[in-house]
């Protein structure tokens, strides 16, 4: 995390500037990386090389960025991983994995998305295996490289690796964040067989005894209106759930969040729910789709 307690105003400001570049890089996951304001965004998914090129030269562009992963500053070692995620080169998969295990962690970072955006199948166990790095910025990067590979091992662990508590008390907000971008993501997914677990971890977030992770997942909540699967989530949760809980919730959101595709999955459950609770949810939260609230 960026040191808050510099003596100098102008050192401190120098510290800030890798992470306001890694902030614009990774998707918005940072509003002001000064006062560490967040917005909790879905994550990109990249578009990964077709194929992989296997070039020879010793002196080429891919060979120096390689080359340069050693270089002693970090800032140099950052753009190497960037040029590199660029390249679809082969020789630059081996060194990006090697690179994770850096003691910079905005490096790790890069070297995370480079290899999410090479997309060559060898480095995503080692991806999931960074899913157990201490700092919070590079799972964030984690989640868009693990998401962008097309496999169950994958994407899976975009899920259960990243976004699920797995019973643990969550206190950390930047861990939450991770975690709620990980949620959103998994609702960006053409394969909507991760959105609705993903989407009912934030059903136990909401009830959390910290007022700074009930409030980031209420966000995720309402961003979930603009993903891909939320809306069709909720519709299908209020219709399919046996649990009635989870019926009266769905309901409750549908009508929070103004979600049209769900008016005629209220109008079932509004008539016919065997929960007078979820018929009561339903028909109010119909009122406040009329009404537009």
């Amino acid at each position: 995390m960026i040191n808050r307690n510099d003596h100098h105003q102008s050192s401190s400001q120098l510290r800030l500037i890798p992470a306001l570049l890694f902030c614009l890089a990774a998707g918005g996951i940072c509003a002001n990386a000064q006062t560490q304001t967040y917005e909790v965004k879905p994550q990109p998914i990249y578009e990964q090389c077709q194929s992989l090129n296997a070039g020879r030269a010793t002196d080429d562009a891919v060979a120096k960025a390689i080359a340069s992963l050693k270089d002693k500053e970090a800032k140099g070692r950052i753009q190497s991983a960037q040029q590199l995620g660029k390249s679809c080169d082969g020789r630059a998969v081996d060194p990006l994995i090697d690179l994770l295990n850096d003691e910079d962690a905005l490096v790790r970072a890069a070297a995370v998305e480079a290899l999410g955006k090479l997309g060559h199948p060898d480095s995503v166990e080692p991806l999931i295996i960074a899913i157990q790095d201490k700092d919070w910025r590079v799972r964030m990067a984690l989640i868009s490289s693990l998401a962008s590979f097309k496999t169950f091992q994958a994407r899976n662990s975009v899920l259960n690796g990243i976004a699920n508590p797995s019973d643990a008390e969550i206190a950390d907000p930047d861990d939450m964040r991770v975690r709620c971008a990980a949620i959103l993501t998994c609702n960006q997914m053409r394969d909507v067989a991760y959105s609705r677990k993903a989407m009912l971890f934030l059903y136990n977030f909401l009830l959390s005894k910290h007022e700074p992770i009930r409030r980031l997942a209420e966000q995720t909540m309402y961003e979930l209106k603009n993903t891909r699967n939320g809306p069709p989530e909720f519709a299908a949760l209020l219709k399919q759930s046996h649990n009635p809980v989870l019926r009266r919730w769905a309901a409750q959101w549908i009508g929070k969040l103004g979600l049209e595709y769900g008016r005629s999955a209220l109008e079932e459950a509004a008539a016919n729910d065997s929960d007078p609770g979820v018929r009561r949810l339903a028909a109010e939260a119909l009122n406040a789709l009329k009404s537009g609230k």
